[in-house]
């Protein structure tokens, strides 16, 4: 393998002192990877919206050397190998040491009403980057708009469409929509060695280094296909010529349509890019979670604003099951092994949504994982607001899946 196999630790913290919670979590991740501070190239940083993030980034910071480079921000939760946490204090910290890659970071503020722009600005920064050979790309941007006081989405579709408008190929990407708690409060991202907000940032892997991924679905049609009749920006007005409150909530019954504010993360629906014929396959579907009620308009505003007038979209019902999950991980594991590669960490980026305490679930999808990787390797996890995944060529914004991913180096 490489002169010296690259070492990966993990370290998670819940104290409610942020300072604390950082110094905690990266001393540990440094006792586990085996590392001197001087030896981490990067560091991976992740903590909820309940921390003080200048407290929390300074506690990091005081673990781990001057040359350190800092990527990632706010979430809702956390997990490692056998940790698991969200809506509280949770922390998380990975630390990379050095191997046979190189990583350029690149970030770009301004996103909240412009999504497109920046997109498009982030980009032409990548775009102005020369490699060798195919860079793996982990993209992290602000899921919370509060420039006008009130919470509205930053939306992934326009900001992908922008960056496919710079990006001639895209590389091979993951990612995620960020948020550090359920109420949409404001984020914070670390990029660099700098603490921004309202931000898209890209970490670029090149080298021996790569990224498998493999997307954990959770939804199966509930309903019939409906038209979609009006909409305006994010908001479906109407289905079938119908008001859409009105249609769903014919399909889910009167008693909470007396309580329509409820169906804000619990109605989710489907665009099938698949044959609509064909039997059921997940992979062909592109799921939308509901994140408003128009009660006047009596619309529904969606996560994203990719459905638009005369598609056909379904009510999905929200069911994963967890058996599921560990295939599929064990999976992704052995075909990176058959492949003469050595996994140097595990990341599962997990919709919020699909937590047991949101979903009306007894067991978590998480720890389905964890029993599946059994600790052959680290595991770090993130709960977000929409994952980012290649489906053929294009990058596409999921809702209410989980992302497992690997990163490996080639074994000589």
């Amino acid at each position: 393998m490489s002169a010296k196999a690259t070492s990966f630790g993990v370290g998670f913290a819940e104290t409610t002192d942020s300072l604390l919670a950082g110094v905690e979590a990266s001393k540990q991740a440094l006792q586990t990877a085996g590392l001197f501070p001087e030896e981490v190239q990067l560091c991976f940083l992740f903590c909820t919206s309940r921390h003080e993030a200048e407290h929390f980034f300074e506690g990091v910071k005081s673990c781990l050397g001057e040359q350190t480079q800092y990527f990632g921000g706010f979430s809702n939760g956390a997990c490692t190998n056998t940790e698991l946490g969200y809506d509280g204090y949770q922390a998380i910290v990975g630390l990379l040491g050095k191997g046979d890659f190189k990583f350029d970071l690149m970030i770009q503020e301004g996103i909240g009403f412009h999504e497109f722009e920046t997109g498009k600005s982030l980009g032409l920064k990548i775009q102005a980057q020369k490699y060798d050979s195919e860079p793996q790309m982990f993209l992290l941007f602000d899921a919370v708009n509060r420039l006008e006081g009130r919470f509205r989405m930053n939306y992934g579709t326009p900001f992908i469409k922008g960056m496919s408008e710079s990006i001639q190929k895209w590389p091979n990407t993951i990612g995620a929509r960020m948020l550090g708690d359920m109420k949409f409060k404001p984020t914070r991202q670390w990029c660099g060695q700098s603490m921004s907000q309202n931000a898209a940032m890209a970490l670029l892997m090149h080298g021996n280094i790569k990224m498998d991924s493999q997307i954990m679905h959770g939804c199966q049609p509930a309903s019939a296909y409906h038209k979609v009749t009006a909409v305006k920006g994010a908001n479906i007005l109407e289905l079938d010529h119908k008001p859409a409150l009105e249609v769903v909530g014919k399909i889910l019954g009167p008693d909470l349509m007396e309580r329509p504010q409820e169906l804000k993360f619990f109605v989710t629906l489907g665009k099938n890019v698949g044959d609509k014929w064909e039997a059921f396959n997940p992979g062909n579907y592109i799921n939308r979670m509901c994140v408003g009620v128009d009660t006047q308009g009596k619309g529904i505003y969606m996560a994203e604003m990719d459905i638009e007038t005369g598609m056909e979209v379904q009510l999905m019902r929200r069911s994963f099951e967890m058996e599921y999950v560990s295939v599929r991980t064990k999976k992704l594991i052995q075909r990176v092994k058959s492949q003469n590669r050595r996994i140097i960490f595990g990341l599962y980026i997990n919709c919020s949504g699909r937590a047991a305490a949101y979903s009306n679930h007894t067991d978590e999808d998480v720890r389905y994982v964890q029993e599946a990787i059994d600790g052959e390797f680290p595991l770090m996890g993130i709960y977000e607001a929409g994952e980012l995944a290649m489906i053929g060529e294009k990058l596409q914004v999921l809702d209410w899946t989980g992302l497992f991913c690997i990163f490996s180096e080639e074994i000589n």
